[in-house]
This record gives C-alpha cells, structure tokens and sequence, in this order.
C-alpha cells in the first residue's frame, strides 16, 4: 500500500513536466494568431479591395472560436449608405449552408429523419416518374444526390416575389419534374434540392420558413443582422447591389426573392456570419457536436479531391489541410465562407457587386488570404482575363466594319464582281446567324436567358448588339442583291 501511494505521489508531480506541446500540435495547426499576421491580413486586403473594385464588402475572421478581425468598406447601393460589418449582404448560395443547418436540428430533436423519403413529410410531392419521386429522402436533398437537374432549379430562381407563401409555391412547382439521375446516384447541383427542404421545413414546423429560422437558428446564434424575407431584410437595411458591366458598376434593381431564401436568398451581415462559423466550431447550442460534424463530412464525390456534404463542399488548401466551404451569388452580390478545421481559422467574405464571368476572382482573393493565414506568405492577387467578352466584344467590330463598308457601297452605288446569288445567300446567312445566336448561347452555357441576363448583363446586351448587327447585315446584304443586274446570256444563232 505504501509503494502503492509513493508511485500517485511521483505521478502527480511528474504530470507538470510532461511536453505540453504534444496537446497544442492537436489543437492547432500551423502558425499561431499573431498581430503582425493580423497587419499583413491587412496589407493583403488593401490589394485584394482595389482589385476587385465591388463598391462595398465586408470581411470578418474567426480563429478557434472567437472573432479575431472585422474589416468592411465602401458604400450599399440605393441610398449609398456605408458598410459596416453590420450592413446585410445577400449571401447567395451560402444560403444552402444556413437551411442544413435548420435541418440538422430537426434531425436533433427527432422530427425528421436523414434517410426518410421526402413524401413522409411532403406527400404530394412527385415527379414525372412517381417510382422515383417516392425514393429520394432527406439525405439526399441535403446532398444534393437526389436526381434534381440544375435547370430544375433554375426554372424557379430569381423571381422577386415578397409573399410568405413563395417557398410552398416553388416547391410545388417542381412536382413533374423529369429527374437527371436515379436518386442517390450522383451529385448534380440544384436549388431544387434546398427549395424542397424549405418547404419540408415549413411543413414539419407548422411555421413559415422565416419565422422557424429567425426563432430556432439566428436568435439563439446571436444572428441579428440577418433576413430570410425582404420585408425583414430592408428592415434590417438591406439595400440592392451592383451588376458588373464591363467592369463598370451599375446599380442594380434585382429584387429580393422570398422564394428563394432556402437556396439563396438569406440576408446576412458579415459579423453574423462569423457567429455562424463559431457555432460550427463550438457546436452545441443550437445544434449537437454530432450533427454539426456530419454536416461537414464528405457525403459524395463531385469530382477527384472535392466532395459535398450536407450544404457544404470539402476539398484541401494547398497546404493539404481540410477546406470546408461554400461559395454564394444573386445576379449583385458575391460572397464565400470558409471554415479550416485543422487550424481553426474561419473566414467571411462579403461583396455587394456580380457578374458570372467575375465570379472567380473573389474566390482567388479569399484563396490568397487562406494562405496568407495558414502559412505566412503573401500570393500576387491576379486575375484571369475574361476572354468571353474579348470574343463577343471582336466579333461585334467586325460586323461594325462589314456595315459600314456595305453602306458606303450602297451610298456611292459601287459596282460589285459578286452576283445576285452570292449577296443572296450572304444575306441568309446572316438572318440565321441572327436567329441561332441566342439559342446556341443558351444551350452551350445551359441556363434560361433570364438567368444569362441576371447574372451577365453586359454580355447579354453584347450579345443582342450582335443580333442586331447581323440583321442589319442581312438586310443591307439583300438590297444588295437587288441592285446587281441580272445578267443575260445570248447564245449566237
């Protein structure tokens, strides 16, 4: 018994000197939170706003569960008011992210379950093929697995509607829908899957999707900044954003859409936002550690190195570590959250400008401060050129030059060595140039042209500049036509 208690006595006392690094390298990995790292996140910044010239934006980090750096600059469109980190962005498809979230505490208290078919809790929900309308579950709506093709979504996007009863009719609509895939079989991106989810939401809670997400999630996250109808939003002093033309940034008019909330139409401040990454890394308030976890877990492959899980993708920073993220965009607003488990970090990036051919080039600025994070070095901001509007933008001058020269032509009634069948059929070339333009565009991109106008507006009105070149080619080229004579041989008798 006495060597019994000398041997506690000498591990008591021994258990102060024992490495405490061993502990802090599985706590945190990488380099620790340091004011000159939180100065060189601002030298980075300064580069990264003027390159990307959004009018306003918004920045907040988190480090192993606590705010670290708020930034925010610039100017909301409408009254021009200035941006704080308080000022309410609209998050796009982040917006995925929030409802897996409403839905994982569902799944906590019982009400729903992950693998239950959907028709459980929406029985009048179908599809073209009721067999396979009845297998896809929960889990698969979460995953984006269900068959959903991105047009599904699409068809229901962006429509500006400001009523409580936009989710249910959205969701509705999509019953008749022709699946892309068997349910479970792949993972095709659709707001289909998360307006469904909406819509469950609503059903099971008895409450409108709104009103469960601002009682069950924001309020008790401390989101008090953030909106899932307009009415809340402006309220709250959402105002409209800025459309990219042409790198210029025009004032936007696109509404907000209440139907589109589950998907993409949360308004959320950046300081929010943060909250939200918080509760992610310190989860249990809202919803269980174990819920939390699975929700960032691979659920399937997209493609080599990146998966998704329940409204989040997972890929690898360069450095190897895990990269929890989703990206977000409404035809004027672009947004990316990041969550790195391994070191702790979290970050928020808000701006109120879009264009779809510009997309990229906040997620290379959020990519360069990720690293700058993680491993001290500060990555050149460039961005790639956009080679779709060079094209459009040449081949509109060439049309230019074609009418000014067949103008001219016509003007100073110069003699042509073409004849009546060669203008003729120039001509109809350019009228079916002119019709299969739009159509072809459509189908190469795979989007309606509402959605092409919303989220490209100056390559859309490039785009009908064309068009209308090529008619006026067309035109021209036939009066052309008309005024070569016809020339007659006679044969010698």
């Amino acid at each position: 018994m006495r060597k019994f208690l000398i041997l506690v006595i000498m591990l008591v006392l021994l258990i102060p000197c024992l490495p405490a690094k061993t502990i802090a390298v599985e706590k945190q990995k990488g380099p620790a939170l340091t004011k000159e790292r939180l100065q060189s996140v601002d030298r980075y910044l300064d580069e990264a706003i003027a390159a990307l010239g959004a009018p306003g934006g918004s920045v907040a980090l988190v480090y192993q569960g606590e705010q670290v750096y708020a930034r925010s600059w610039g100017v909301t469109g409408g009254e021009k008011e200035t941006v704080t980190s308080e000022t309410p962005f609209l998050i796009g498809s982040i917006s995925k992210s929030v409802t897996a979230y409403g839905i994982m505490r569902l799944i906590d208290e019982g009400i729903l379950q992950a693998d239950e078919p959907v028709q459980k809790y929406l029985p009048w929900f179908t599809l073209e093929d009721p067999e396979e309308a009845s297998r896809i579950t929960i889990r698969q709506l979460l995953s984006q697995t269900s068959g959903f093709g991105n047009q599904a979504g699409m068809n229901i996007a962006d429509r500006g509607a400001r009523d409580q009863l936009a989710i249910q009719r959205n969701a509705r609509e999509l019953a008749g829908e022709k699946s892309e895939a068997d349910p479970g079989a792949k993972h095709i991106y659709s707001n289909a899957n998360y307006a469904l989810l909406g819509a469950v939401i609503e059903e099971v809670s008895g409450m409108t999707y709104a009103n469960y997400m601002e009682s069950h999630i924001f309020t008790p996250l401390g989101m008090e900044h953030t909106a899932a109808t307009v009415q809340k939003a402006e309220a709250l002093g959402w105002q409209p954003g800025y459309r990219s033309w042409l790198g210029l940034s025009i004032p936007s008019e696109n509404p907000y859409d209440n139907g589109g909330a589950p998907y993409g139409y949360l308004a959320a401040s950046s300081s929010d936002m943060a909250r939200f990454l918080i509760a992610l890394q310190q989860p249990g308030t809202v919803v269980s550690a174990q819920r939390t976890k699975e929700m960032m877990q691979p659920e399937i492959q997209v493609r080599p190195g990146s998966f998704y899980g329940f409204g989040w993708r997972i890929t690898q920073t360069n450095a190897g570590e895990t990269r929890v993220w989703h990206a977000g965009s409404t035809p004027d607003f672009r947004a990316e959250l990041v969550l790195l488990p391994e070191s702790g970090w979290g970050i928020v990036m808000l701006t109120n400008q879009n264009n779809r051919l510009e997309e990229d080039r906040l997620s290379i600025v959020v990519r360069g401060l990720e690293e700058l994070l993680l491993t001290g070095d500060t990555i050149p901001i460039t961005f790639p050129v956009i080679w779709e509007r060079w094209l459009a933008i040449g081949f509109i001058l060439v049309l230019m030059g074609y009418t000014s020269w067949i103008i001219a032509a016509l003007w100073r009634g110069q003699m042509t060595k073409c004849g009546k069948w060669t203008w003729g059929m120039t001509g109809c070339l350019f009228f079916l140039l002119a019709g299969l333009l739009i159509p072809g565009l459509l189908y190469a991109v795979k989007v309606s042209w509402h959605t092409f106008s919303l989220f490209a507006p100056d390559l859309k009105e490039l785009t009908m500049l064309a068009v209308i070149l090529l008619t006026i080619n067309g035109l021209f080229s036939l009066i052309r036509a008309s005024t070569v004579p016809v020339r007659i041989t006679m044969k010698k008798s």
